[in-house]
Formats: C-alpha cells, sequence, structure tokens
C-alpha cells in the first residue's frame, strides 16, 4: 500500500498498461485520464483527476466522478495533451517541481512529447522528471546544478535544442572541464557518480540528464 502524504511536489500519474510507482507519493497527486483509474485500482487518493477520459469506458468513467473530489473534464478536441494539461494544472497549483510517471517505456511518440514538455518548463525553471523504474530523465537550464545520486548505477547528459558550452561535470567518473557538448555527441553517455551528489555547471543550452540503470 503506497503512502501519500502533503508537499510541493506533483505526482502526475498517466494511464501507460506498464505504469510502475514509487511505495511513497509525497505531494500533490493527479491522475491523468487512464491514470485517475490506476490510482484508483491501487488504492492511492488523489487531489485531480483530469483529462478528455477517451480512454475510460462510461462505467470507468462514473467510477472516477464518485471517488475523487475534483475532476476536470477536457474537451477531446484541444491544442495540448492531456499531459500538458495536467503540467499546467499543477503549475497554477504552486508546485515546485512535478514527476510524470507512465510517460516513458511505451510509445516514443509519447516519451519525445513528454522530453519536449520538461524543456519546455526548464526554460521555466520549473523542473519536470519523467521517471519508471528503471529511468529517471529531467532537463535542466544554464547555471550551476546539483544532481543527487538514487538507485540507478549510469547517468548521461546530452544537449538540447542546441550546443551546451563550458560544461564542467564534477564528483563523477568521468569529468569535464569547460566541454563544448553537441546535440551529436555521445561522449556523456554511460558516467557515474562518485559520490551523494554531483556538481555540473554550463552557460548555454538545456542539458538533458538521464539516471539509468539495467
Amino acid at each position: 500500500m503506497m503512502v501519500r502524504r502533503e508537499g510541493k511536489r506533483a505526482h502526475i500519474v498517466c494511464g501507460s498498461p506498464d505504469l510502475w510507482l514509487p511505495r511513497t507519493l509525497e505531494g500533490y497527486i493527479i491522475g491523468v485520464d487512464r491514470g485517475a483509474l490506476k490510482l484508483i485500482e491501487k488504492g492511492i487518493e488523489m487531489d485531480c483527476a483530469i483529462g478528455d477520459f477517451d480512454s475510460v469506458s462510461k462505467e470507468e468513467y462514473q467510477l472516477i466522478e464518485e471517488k475523487v473530489s475534483l475532476v476536470i473534464r477536457l474537451q477531446p478536441e484541444k491544442d495540448v495533451t492531456d499531459c500538458a494539461a495536467a503540467l499546467a494544472y499543477a503549475v497554477d497549483q504552486g508546485c515546485d517541481d512535478a514527476c510524470l510517471y507512465g510517460v516513458i517505456g511505451g510509445r516514443f511518440d509519447h516519451q519525445f512529447a513528454a522530453i519536449g514538455l520538461s524543456l519546455k518548463y526548464a526554460m521555466r525553471h520549473f523542473t519536470v522528471y519523467l521517471i519508471d523504474e528503471k529511468n529517471k530523465i529531467f532537463v535542466l537550464p544554464p547555471d550551476l546544478n546539483e544532481v543527487e545520486r538514487n538507485d540507478k548505477k549510469y547517468i548521461s547528459f546530452f544537449a538540447l535544442e542546441r550546443t551546451v558550452k563550458q560544461l564542467r561535470l564534477e564528483d563523477v567518473k568521468y569529468p569535464l572541464d569547460n566541454y563544448e557538448l553537441a546535440a551529436d555527441d555521445m561522449l556523456c553517455v554511460s558516467n557515474e557518480m562518485l559520490t551523494s551528489k554531483m556538481r555540473l555547471r554550463f552557460e548555454t543550452g538545456y542539458l538533458l540528464v538521464v539516471q539509468s540503470s539495467d
């Protein structure tokens, strides 16, 4: 049974067939479309359900309405995905960052769209983490940043949008100093953290960070 606690982090749960969730969720919990049904099935109370709910039956939607105090039903014809709408809602609720579940490990177009969302919000200094059992993926803006070690063995870095300049990696097996990382440069794949936190700094561009395990 998962534990739900209060906090300022949003946990946004989408309806992937292979959905993985951590044992504990701390923060504001949002079920997206069929993800709301998944949360109900797991016995997890959520703060909000949002989506056009085109992936659930009439009976399943009635169950969501019965179990969730706030249901936001979107029009099927819209310019944003249900996940993007849920992220915007989390920002409006004053959340500091967001963890997305059920968006990686399935359809590649959905994964690519999720990375685009992570980049979009990184430009606003709001971190979006894409999480499944073997990966934690997020985008960092230019500045001095710290990344905490988790149970994932590897950490990789990729340039997004444009070249990442003056990249410095510390506290890792393969450190770098004043490196220019282009989008087609794979030098920073499969590094390893040596301490509980690593520090990195860069001046331009946006950096995709992937913490992963086999």
